[in-house]
C-alpha cells in the first residue's frame, strides 16, 4: 500500500488501495494502524474517513481515539473533537483525521486533503466520490494523495458498482496503478469446510474463535450471505443475473 516508485510517489497514488475482505478479520485495525503512523511521520498530513453511516463512522472514530490515547502515542496527541458529525483525532504535529458519513455529505468542499479512505465501499456511490475524490487533488504530501477502499463483497441489494468495477480492473491484469487485495475461500468452498475459514480469514481461530464463526453460519442461514459476509467470496455475477446499469445503457444490441 505504501510502495513508492522511483520518483518517490506512491505507486497506488493513481488507482489507490482495494481491500475485499471479509467482516471481522482486521481491515479497521490495518488502515487505522496505517494512517495513524503516517500521521506521526508526516506534519500536516490531512485525512478523510468515510463510512456509508454514521454509527459506522463513530464506532470507527472511537476506535482510533482508543489506539491514539496508548501510551506510546498519546505524548504526539491533541485532545480530540468529539462533536457527532464533526468528529476529528488531532495531533501535535499539525494532522489530522476527520470523520463523517458519506449519507450525510460528508467530504464535499475539503480540499487538500492527502489520505481518503472509503470504509463500507461496498455500498460506495458514484456521487460520494463526486463529492470527495476532487479534495485529494490540491495535496500537498510529498508522495502524493492515498485513497483506500475496503469493503466486503457487495450483496444484490448494495450499489456496489464502484467497488465491483475496481475488481474487475485489478484482476483483469492491466492496471499497474493500483493495489488490490482480496481474502477469501476459493469460489466453490463449502460454507462449513473449516480449511475455508482458514484460508478466508487469518484471525481464525485465534482472534475469530470456532464459536463465532458458528454463530455466523447458524443466523445467516442463506449460504450466499455467509459465503459472503464470512468467507469473502463475491456472487457469480451470471449466476445472479445482476447486470450493472451501465453495462446496460452502453449494450447496443442484443445478440
Amino acid at each position: 500500500a505504501l510502495g513508492k516508485r522511483k520518483d518517490g510517489k506512491y505507486a497506488a497514488t493513481v488507482g489507490g488501495v482495494v481491500l475485499s475482505i471479509p467482516r471481522q478479520v482486521g481491515k479497521t485495525f490495518l488502515v487505522g494502524m496505517i494512517v495513524i503512523a503516517l500521521c506521526l511521520i508526516h506534519p500536516g498530513l490531512t485525512v478523510l474517513w468515510t463510512a456509508h453511516r454514521q454509527r459506522t463512522t463513530t464506532k470507527t472514530f472511537g476506535s482510533l481515539k482508543g489506539w491514539t490515547s496508548r501510551k506510546k502515542v498519546a505524548p504526539f496527541m491533541l485532545e480530540p473533537r468529539n462533536s457527532n458529525g464533526e468528529q476529528e483525532i488531532r495531533f501535535k504535529n499539525g494532522s489530522i483525521i476527520m470523520f463523517g458519513a458519506r449519507e450525510q455529505g460528508f467530504g464535499r468542499g475539503f480540499d487538500e486533503v492527502d489520505i481518503e479512505v472509503f470504509d463500507e465501499a461496498q455500498i460506495l456511490s458514484e456521487k460520494a466520490l463526486e463529492d470527495m475524490v476532487p479534495a485529494a487533488n490540491q495535496s500537498r504530501h510529498e508522495a502524493g494523495a492515498l485513497l483506500f477502499f475496503m469493503g466486503t463483497p457487495p450483496r444484490p441489494t448494495d450499489p456496489g458498482e464502484e467497488f465491483t468495477n475496481r475488481r474487475a480492473k485489478a484482476l483483469s491484469g492491466k492496471k499497474k496503478n493500483l493495489v488490490y487485495v482480496e481474502l477469501s475461500a476459493d469460489e466453490g468452498a463449502e460454507p462449513d469446510d473449516k480449511k475455508a475459514w482458514a484460508k478466508a480469514n487469518p484471525s481464525y481461530p485465534h482472534r475469530t474463535p470456532d464459536e463465532s464463526m458458528e454463530r455466523m453460519r447458524e443466523n445467516l442461514t442463506d449460504d450466499d450471505s455467509f459465503r459472503r459476509e464470512a468467507l469473502g467470496i463475491w456472487d457469480d455475477l451470471k449466476k445472479s443475473g445482476i447486470f450493472p446499469a451501465r453495462k446496460w445503457a452502453d449494450a447496443k444490441s442484443l445478440e
